[in-house]
């Protein structure tokens, strides 16, 4: 039986006493086992048997690259190769002094002279670095911004945490529309600090948006990007003033006890497609908007048409033969028996052509801007010299107020914690914080995480729930991210460290010998605290500024001759 010591496996391998099939550890492809370890269940193909430790290429002369075993729990848990760009999951040779990559295919090329050309942004949609990449063999779900399937070979911008990517020539689409579903405001493309946590649901199919959706924080109103277009194209009828849009897939919980317009009925227990005003939220029942089950209609095809449920052959996309858009698979819609021409209810029924028909003739016309996320939303404000805090509905414009301007009993709605002193308050409503808290919306890099700068978010970042890296509890409600490397900290841990008094204008001068007012803690510490920004002593409840004592496990700051005499 032969064996073999690889650099990619701490045991001895040894080739197999019979002839099997196995997943290779470095390829993850079903190949014959050469060698593999029982004991790890860590299989090689003879293929990566063969690979070298080290490789060294042109475009990168100044370092060789080492081969890196790929691992399930890797942070991140993609990379870009620096040769063809796609991104990828498993094994790869690495620079260790460089961020440069290759996938065992470029690795094994003699002739790669220059490298891909790897850009990095950081854009108003996604909460993390996206860098500019293809999305390799293993590409699935859609562009974050045009909702349009990703290709292997696309041009993208990508995250190598969260594996969702932009379209490169998307990232110049038009932030803002002026729809005619929703005339009192321009609908605009929402930031990542206001579609994080559990997302957004489209107020026209009901959907949870997994990309940006076009919204309106004043309204509360949010819709797919897909859905935007579809409505502009969507039924008339007589029955109502409004276009009807085409809804499947089940009722809306809000509108399970609403009665269709016509019929004045509200039997949905069953009703599994439907038409919804979205202008005025009203619904309508797929039988009584008495849709033909046939129809002639010459001006857009030769042949009779039938409503039929679409069912796409193969899940191939199909496109309307009129607005040449997509037909959505298990929608209604009309098909030929004679060809293979299908479209949708609204076009072919229509008796003229709408205008706007699509959504890029609503796109605001001149040069297009990005937006960072403490922008105004409003884009009337100039919000540069004022202190905001992002909120999933609304950018909270903050302002110092007494205590007399409170609630009966003030909470501080970023920490939750009790404000006693130096209250700070929106300008519009009644969100209140402590004047510290309301510092933490200032992106800083002098808290807890020295590398890069933390923003303050209302949720957890991703769609996905996140840990604490301090405390490795889940992630609720506001926290300070690093949209950098994907650090994440509770609020309330964030306010226990040192570091944090830099944030709060309390400067840490030194120890102090003696015991917490609780008499557990005796590590307490020295710091100022500025005159801009007093606190009160826990123990006399009077203003405190200049020196000061604090308990950084008790987060309690008293006054030195206070925490003096309470003790003797």
């Amino acid at each position: 039986m032969a064996e073999l010591q690889h650099f990619s496996h701490e045991c001895k391998l040894a080739s197999p006493e019979i002839f099997t099939y196995g997943v290779c550890n470095i390829c993850y492809k079903d190949e014959p086992v050469e060698f593999a370890c029982k004991s790890c269940k860590f299989d090689l193909c003879k293929t990566c048997c063969e690979l070298p430790q080290k490789v060294f290429h042109e475009f990168h002369p100044d370092h060789t690259l080492e081969f890196c075993l790929g691992q399930y729990d890797r942070t991140p848990e993609y990379v870009v190769c620096s040769g063809c760009g796609n991104m990828f999951s498993g094994s790869f040779y690495e620079c260790k002094e460089c961020e440069i990559y290759l996938d065992l295919g470029c690795a094994h090329f003699k002739n790669i002279v220059t490298s891909w050309d790897l850009r990095e942004m950081l854009h108003y949609s996604h909460c993390h670095l996206v860098k500019r990449c293809r999305p390799g063999q293993d590409a699935k779900g859609c562009c974050l911004l045009c909702e349009l399937p990703l290709s292997p070979s696309s041009i993208c911008y990508g995250c190598v945490h969260c594996y969702s990517f932009l379209h490169e020539r998307c990232l110049d689409l038009p932030i803002e529309i002026q729809h005619p579903v929703h005339p009192p405001h321009p609908l605009r493309r929402l930031d990542y600090a206001h579609n994080c946590g559990v997302g957004r649901d489209c107020n026209a199919c009901g959907d949870k948006i997994i990309g940006v959706p076009f919204g309106c924080l004043e309204c509360n109103f949010d819709i797919h990007m897909r859905c935007a277009d579809s409505l502009l194209r969507s039924l008339m009828h007589k029955s109502h003033e409004h276009r009807l849009f085409y809804v499947c897939g089940g009722m809306k919980s809000t509108y399970g006890r609403m009665p269709c317009e016509i019929c004045m009925r509200g039997d949905w227990v069953y009703a599994t497609y439907y038409y919804q005003c979205v202008e005025c939220d009203s619904i309508f029942h797929f039988k009584c908007v008495d849709i033909p089950e046939s129809v002639v209609k010459k001006s857009f095809h030769i042949h009779p048409l039938v409503l039929k449920t679409f069912v796409a052959e193969n899940n191939s996309m199909e496109y309307c033969g009129v607005c040449e858009t997509i037909v959505h698979a298990g929608h209604h819609a009309y098909t030929c028996k004679e060809c293979d021409f299908v479209g949708h209810i609204g076009c072919i029924l229509r008796e003229e052509e709408p205008s706007p028909l699509y959504l890029k003739d609503l796109y605001s016309s001149g040069k297009v801007t990005m937006r960072s996320i403490d922008q105004d939303y409003s884009g009337t404000n100039n919000l540069e010299n004022k202190l905001t805090v992002n909120d999933i509905w609304h950018i909270h414009v903050m302002k110092p107020v007494l205590m007399s301007d409170l609630d009966k009993y003030p909470c501080c709605k970023i920490c939750g914690g009790k404000i006693l002193s130096n209250p700070w308050k929106c300008e519009t409503c009644s969100f209140e914080t402590h004047h510290y808290c309301a510092e933490l919306g200032r992106p800083s890099k002098h808290r807890l995480h020295q590398n890069h700068p933390l923003t303050l978010l209302p949720k957890y970042p991703s769609q996905e729930k996140m840990k604490c890296d301090v405390c490795r509890g889940n992630i609720y409600n506001f926290n300070l991210f690093c949209r950098i490397c994907d650090f994440v900290i509770h609020i309330n841990c964030a306010l226990k460290s040192k570091h944090v008094l830099e944030a709060l204008r309390q400067k840490f001068t030194g120890t102090w010998r003696g015991w917490c007012k609780k008499g557990v803690h005796n590590r307490l510490v020295q710091v100022m605290v500025s005159r801009s920004y007093p606190t009160t002593c826990v123990i006399c409840d009077e203003k405190l500024c200049g020196k000061a004592v604090s308990c950084m496990k008790c987060e309690e700051i008293y006054h030195p001759q206070c925490i003096e005499s309470y003790h003797t």
